[in-house]
């Protein structure tokens, strides 16, 4: 199970955003301590809570015409596209690849997105002048720890497509 409190280094220091991933945090949390039964009911929820964060920022990204809107929207892509690879899983009854993706994986790559993308976003977002924000993009995270993370975020990708041969 998750811990249910949002680490510090998710505060990008504007307050919409980091309501919108304290609400995404929570839904994770929630999703985790579920039972069985729950879990499979509730996953296609969860899908749809980190559709409508990523949305979020993408407009938010659009408004103010992100440099970086590429990445960012990348990195969201595949995250969705592997919970909608793992959705069929749960659909099908295997909880272990879902619990697997929402207790280990997910909430790895989610501190290191937020500590990265989302803190230069709302870097931009506050000085207005996007060319500004370029040391924002310095991340919160040890170099260790950004290649750690990024196998993990591999990992997710490696999840999606083996589930897609099965």
């Amino acid at each position: 199970m998750l811990q249910a409190i949002l680490p510090p280094e998710m505060s990008t220091g504007m307050a919409a955003m980091d309501e919108l991933h304290k609400d995404f945090f929570e839904a994770l949390i929630g999703l985790s301590s579920t039972s069985a039964k729950e879990f499979e009911a509730r996953y296609g929820a969860f899908v749809s809570k980190a559709e409508h964060v990523f949305s979020t920022e993408e407009q938010w990204m659009e408004e103010i015409d992100f440099p970086i809107i590429k990445s960012h929207r990348e990195q969201h892509a595949r995250v969705l596209s592997a919970l909608h690879h793992v959705h069929s899983c749960v659909m099908n009854g295997d909880l272990v690849t879902g619990r697997e993706v929402v207790e280990k994986l997910l909430p790895q790559w989610f501190v290191f997105h937020v500590s990265t993308m989302d803190v230069a976003l709302a870097a931009a977002m506050q000085m207005g002048d996007i060319n500004v924000m370029r040391p924002a993009l310095a991340p919160l995270v040890s170099y260790a720890d950004m290649i750690s993370i990024s196998s993990n975020i591999m990992s997710l990708d490696n999840v999606s497509m083996v589930q897609g041969q099965a």
